[in-house]
């Protein structure tokens, strides 16, 4: 491919990208727990009630990020006429979008135009619609596409040492989902040493000035809904580690998981740190951060997946892999849980493929913090959206 088709070939990636976002909005769309979730407060706004929008009761267990992306699209939808299904469908449009370009960034950034071809269609169906995705679409949840993808790109965004776009990225997935803060570790310790402080603070100020209508317009409803976020039932799902524990957890243990996945994050970042783990090789921490997320949350959701879906795309692109073929195996795992297995069987797959990917992750983690030219730096010569 020349210079001159090199961004043809881009522009048609992301057209490519935004159509299947909005096929499989489309089609694979179902409301879910849209009506008593984020209905409310985005029809609001879609209508102009700002303060009715901040004050709907119960508030929806998202950050505002998530609210307003899909605002303008069911606000043009209202206009003619769009029912409940079709106002949802549209919103959940530019979630999905944020997932197709991430699949255009990372070939962009890391493949060799050379390399691309039929392999970047791969790419970029998986990021907007993998099992993963399109199950978040079909219960309602559009915002874990958003997050997910928001999250995966201030990682890639740090590791290009590119600190404005990180702090940016970082903030708005923040305040997209709770969820996000497991990606802070790995895209601070990615950009250069002097800038962490101010990827830590900007992204967190960013965060806390997008939520701050919320929070002052409806203080206990913020409060109920953020308590509501940090804890998680008793109940397992079978693609959870807790399930081979008991089906139903002991309420302290159930109130302790969600705490344990966050602050897992941090060990886990500091021992690469400790260990030199270099900006380049961000990503499968990010992963790994993923995974625990996943097999520690009793209530693992099929979409809980998505972010770990994502990062080892990512990962996949950056080691310009000829397919993405961890993030293919994870979605075939995935689907066979979810899809050809039941009960005990199901939850001991499970527990097989992702502890032989977490063994995978950290073999690879210690193997590049093992080698001579360590450097917390990223010292690639090109940038975010530049090609390799």
């Amino acid at each position: 491919m020349t210079g001159r088709a090199r961004p043809h070939g881009l522009a048609g990636l992301t057209a490519f990208a935004v159509l299947s976002a909005i096929g499989v909005s489309w089609y694979r769309g179902g409301l879910g727990d849209y009506p008593h979730d984020a209905a409310g407060a985005v029809d609001a706004l879609a209508g102009g009630h700002v303060l009715r929008a901040l004050t709907v009761h119960p508030q929806p267990l998202m950050g505002p990020i998530a609210i307003l992306a899909r605002t303008p699209f069911v606000a043009a939808g209202h206009l003619f006429g769009a029912g409940s299904l079709a106002s949802y469908r549209l919103g959940a449009i530019p979630c999905l979008i944020a997932a197709g370009l991430l699949g255009v960034v990372l070939l962009r950034t890391f493949a060799p135009a050379s390399r691309r071809g039929a392999a970047s269609i791969v790419v970029v169906l998986l990021a907007v619609a993998s099992p993963a995705a399109t199950t978040a679409v079909e219960l309602g949840h559009p915002e874990e596409v958003l997050c997910a993808a928001l999250s995966v790109l201030a990682v890639v965004a740090a590791m290009r040492s590119r600190v404005a776009a990180t702090v940016v990225l970082l903030g708005l997935a923040l305040a997209t989902k709770q969820w996000a803060v497991i990606a802070v570790p790995p895209a601070i310790l990615a950009v250069a040493p002097r800038y962490r402080w101010r990827v830590a603070a900007g992204a967190a100020g960013l965060a806390a000035l997008l939520t701050l209508p919320q929070v002052l317009a409806d203080p206990g409803g913020f409060a109920s809904v953020s308590q509501h976020a940090a804890t998680a039932t008793n109940d397992t799902f079978v693609q959870s580690w807790w399930y081979l524990v008991g089906h139903t957890l002991p309420g302290w243990l159930a109130r302790s998981t969600h705490p344990l996945i966050v602050l897992a994050a941090f060990p886990l970042t500091v021992l690469a740190y400790r260990r030199g783990l270099r900006a380049d090789d961000a990503l499968p921490l990010l992963a790994l951060l993923f995974l625990v997320r996943c097999v520690l949350d009793p209530v693992d959701n099929y979409y809980y997946h998505l972010p770990l879906l994502l990062a080892l795309l990512a990962w996949d692109v950056k080691a310009r892999r000829q397919l993405p073929f961890a993030a293919l195996a994870a979605t075939l795992c995935l689907i066979v849980t979810n899809s050809f297995l039941d009960g005990t069987a199901a939850s001991a797959f499970y527990f097989a493929w992702t502890a032989a990917l977490a063994v995978v992750l950290c073999a690879v983690l210690r193997k590049a913090t093992s080698a001579d030219d360590r450097s917390t730096v990223a010292q690639a010569p090109y940038a975010l959206g530049q090609p390799a």
